[in-house]
């Protein structure tokens, strides 16, 4: 009896069937864009100290920086909306007093509605927002949905923050949701 080395066998091994193994690779390629392709319009809040945090938003939905003015002692609230072309676009302020800092000019309109100021119409389009972490002022960031940070809580008082609208991708978006979850 001798020993063949020919298979019936009509299967494919990888290295036989280099069709098999370009499916594959493409399969992999896709789902590795899918996975890193931005979809998602987030919110990032950073220092220059490496201090990040994100929080997913839709788009169009508003952002309110909400702080205490130093010199009239009065709470002041920025309104802005995250928009598709990574900007925030400044819709409105609220204030209720009227001092120094405080607007004084005319862009678009002011409404006294309940003891509060707001000046709508604004729609000044920024690409980041930067400011100073204040102990007085105590910023708060604060989304549409209710999610939201005291900044000092987060980055120390007196440091430079910087807001900024971005794109995340589903991967991103994963592991930001995870680390929220869990207060991260």
């Amino acid at each position: 009896m001798k020993l063949s080395n020919k298979s019936n066998r009509k299967g494919c091994r990888l290295n036989r069937c280099p069709q098999l193994l370009i499916v594959l690779l493409l399969t992999l390629i896709i789902f590795i864009i899918h996975l890193t392709l931005p979809v998602y319009s987030a919110v990032k809040i950073f220092s220059d100290f490496n201090t990040t945090k994100y929080f997913i938003v839709k788009e169009n939905s508003e952002l309110y920086i909400d702080y205490i003015h130093s010199v009239m002692k009065t709470p002041v609230r920025d309104v802005f909306e995250v928009k598709k072309n990574n900007t925030l676009l400044l819709v409105r302020t609220e204030y209720s007093s009227f001092g120094a800092g405080l607007p004084t000019e005319n862009y678009g309109t002011i409404q006294l509605v309940d003891g509060v100021y707001i000046n709508r119409g604004i729609n000044k389009e920024l690409t980041i927002i930067p400011l100073r972490v204040g102990a007085i002022a105590n910023h708060k960031v604060q989304l549409e949905d209710g999610r939201f940070i005291f900044l000092k809580d987060f980055i120390n008082v007196g440091s430079l923050v910087k807001i900024k609208a971005v794109k995340i991708s589903r991967l991103q978006a994963f592991f930001i949701e995870g680390r929220n979850r869990i207060g991260g």
